[in-house]
C-alpha cells in the first residue's frame, strides 16, 4: 500500500468506528440501562430481556459482518492505478462530508436523539420537534448523512460488500425515517405538519 492508501484507511476505520460505536452503540446502551431505549428483541411476557442479551445481539450481528468483508471484498470493477487515484480524491471529500453531516445533526438533536429499529420507534415523554441546523433542510439529516459517507467509501472502495452495505442502509433508513415520521406526526399533530411543510424527508432540497 502506498502511503495515501494508509491515511486514507486510518480516517475512514476512525470515523467508521467512532460513527458506529462511540456516538451510536455507546449512547443505546447507556440509554437502555435506564430503560429509555428501544430493544433489538422484542418484548416478552414476565418482564423485559437483560443487558447482557442486547449486548450478545450486536456482537452477534458483528460476528456476521467478518464473513461478508472476507468473501464480498471483491472490486465491483478492475481500476487502473489513475483511475482508483481519483475515485480516492473525490471519494474521500465526500464521505468526510457526509459523516461531518451526520456529526453536526447528532448535535443539534441532542437529547433528542434515540435509536430506532426495524420494529420500534420511542419517543421521549419530553421530546421537542427539533427545527435548527440541518434540520432547517431534512427531517432525517442523520440519514441522509450516513448515505452520503457511504457513497464516499464506495467511491474509495469499490467493492461488492461497500456496496451491500450502502444498499442495505438505503432500505432500512428509509423504513425507519418512515416509522419514526409516523409516530412524531402522532405525538405533534398539526405541528408536525406544519414542519413538514417547509422541509423534505430524506434527502435536502430533492425528497
Amino acid at each position: 500500500m502506498f502511503l495515501l492508501d494508509w491515511i486514507v484507511a486510518g480516517i475512514v476505520l476512525l470515523l467508521v468506528i467512532y460513527l458506529s460505536f462511540v456516538l451510536t452503540l455507546a449512547d443505546w446502551l447507556v440509554a437502555l440501562k435506564k430503560g429509555q431505549a428501544v430493544t433489538l428483541l422484542p418484548a416478552r411476557k414476565g418482564g423485559t430481556w437483560p443487558l447482557w442479551t442486547q449486548i450478545a445481539m450486536v456482537m452477534l450481528g458483528l460476528l456476521l459482518c467478518v464473513p461478508l468483508f472476507y468473501f464480498l471484498w471483491i472490486p465491483i470493477l478492475k481500476l487502473s492505478l489513475s483511475a482508483r487515484r481519483i475515485l480516492d480524491l473525490v471519494g474521500l471529500p465526500v464521505f468526510l462530508f457526509g459523516c461531518f453531516f451526520v456529526l453536526w445533526a447528532r448535535r443539534t438533536l441532542g437529547r433528542m436523539w434515540g435509536l430506532s429499529t426495524s420494529r420500534e420507534v420511542r419517543l421521549r415523554d419530553d421530546h421537542q420537534i427539533i427545527q435548527s441546523g440541518p434540520y432547517v433542510l431534512v427531517r432525517n439529516p442523520m440519514y441522509f448523512g450516513w448515505w452520503v459517507a457511504m457513497l464516499g467509501l464506495l467511491l474509495v472502495y469499490p467493492t461488492w460488500v461497500v456496496l451491500l452495505f450502502l444498499v442495505f442502509s438505503i432500505v432500512s433508513f428509509t423504513g425507519r425515517a418512515t416509522r419514526e415520521d409516523k409516530a412524531l406526526a402522532e405525538r405533534f399533530g398539526n405541528d408536525w405538519v406544519e414542519y413538514k411543510k417547509h422541509t423534505k424527508f430524506l434527502i435536502p432540497f430533492i425528497y
